[in-house]
């Protein structure tokens, strides 16, 4: 199978000729794009396209002094902090007073000329852009404001999710009909391990009808809808599947999120694009110092195992995508990439 029709053929529910990881997959990068302000060592300040201004800076526990990147597999890049200095909205006048972000026809020409280049190597081309929960947040008031916004002032959380989210359905229709784009992936977090920021009826009063709005939309043009969401967020997963997305990730043991529970509930609606997993204890508690310690540790060994759970629990019957790769070229790296590499060919002989 060429790579998209391996993908294609996950999401359909079936049983590929391998399991489709990354590599199968091409971006063509947000459709809306960000201006850096000031950048320098482990960190950089940038105003988003809808005129806020962040920080975003590396943890210095997770810097790449740590011990974590020594033999782990994880870029410190991936342990940005994000921090709003400035956000775009801090008046309900100023929704009337900003420009929203409109598409950029020469963002649009190369993303055109991407898609036809990665179509062409057979991959499944997605673009990316970020939920109208975390749009409104991140981009607008910044997280503590919003949480409280949502409580005291639905009416105005309500314009804000607007304001967010309208321009990017636009913006993100536009590139699926002239790209061809096979998916878009939209990101933002919906919680903490703890559970969700917000309860399922606010979720389903407020935010489900625009995340069943950009699902109808990208439906309708052919694309398929992805998900990224740190947090517990089991209890809207009912919901959020019948918004309409069809791929979760990453169902990370760090928020408790168990892998086999999900497979169960949502294995026949819901195509899990998953990171190492590893079977939850009888308390439904999970050790996280334990498991960031085989993440991001030295033992192949036992990120060999995690890797077979994964694959065990989560590839029968389709709908399995495995997110986590090994990039570099070390030892263990090339170890465990040989034998994903024959699991991900063989999932029901080796993952046993």
């Amino acid at each position: 199978m060429k790579p998209i029709d391996r993908v294609y053929t996950t999401l359909y529910h079936e049983e590929p000729d391998m399991i489709p990881d990354p590599r199968d997959f091409a971006s063509l990068g947000n459709i809306i794009r960000r201006e850096i302000i000031k950048s320098g060592l482990e960190f950089k300040v940038w105003r988003s396209p809808f005129g806020s201004i962040h920080l975003d800076y590396i943890n210095p526990s997770t810097g790449p002094g740590s011990e974590i990147f020594r033999h782990g597999w994880v870029e410190p890049e991936e342990f940005e902090w994000w921090f709003t200095l400035a956000p775009a909205i801090r008046w309900p006048e100023d929704l009337e007073r900003i420009e929203p972000p409109s598409l950029n026809y020469e963002d649009l020409e190369r993303a055109k000329k991407r898609a036809r280049e990665m179509h062409a190597k057979g991959r499944f081309v997605i673009l990316n852009h970020h939920t109208p929960f975390d749009t409104a947040w991140r981009f607008l008031r910044g997280l503590k404001q919003w949480l409280i916004d949502i409580v005291k002032d639905p009416a105005f959380a309500r314009r804000v999710i607007e304001f967010g989210a309208k321009p990017q359905i636009e913006i993100a229709n536009a590139y699926i009909e002239e790209t061809h784009a096979d998916g878009v992936f939209v990101t933002g977090d919906l919680g903490t391990p703890e559970g969700p920021f917000i309860s399922p009826r606010i979720y389903r009063e407020m935010i489900y009808p625009w995340d069943k709005r950009l699902a109808d939309s990208y439906h309708k043009r052919g694309a398929f809808l992805f998900i990224h969401s740190h947090g517990y967020i089991m209890p809207l997963l009912d919901d959020m599947v019948k918004a309409g997305f069809d791929v979760i990730n990453p169902i990370s043991p760090l928020c408790r999120m168990n892998l086999a529970e999900v497979k169960e509930k949502y294995g026949d609606k819901l195509t899990l694009y998953a990171d190492l997993s590893t079977k939850f204890p009888s308390s439904g508690k999970i050790d996280t110092a334990e498991y960031s310690s085989m993440l991001y540790g030295g033992d192949v060994k036992k990120k060999i195992e995690a890797l077979k759970y994964t694959v065990r629990v989560a590839a029968p019957g389709g709908g399995f995508i495995f997110g986590q790769i090994a990039r570099g070229h070390t030892k263990d790296q090339e170890l465990y990439m040989k034998v994903w590499e024959k699991i991900r060919r063989y999932p029901h002989k080796i993952a046993k």
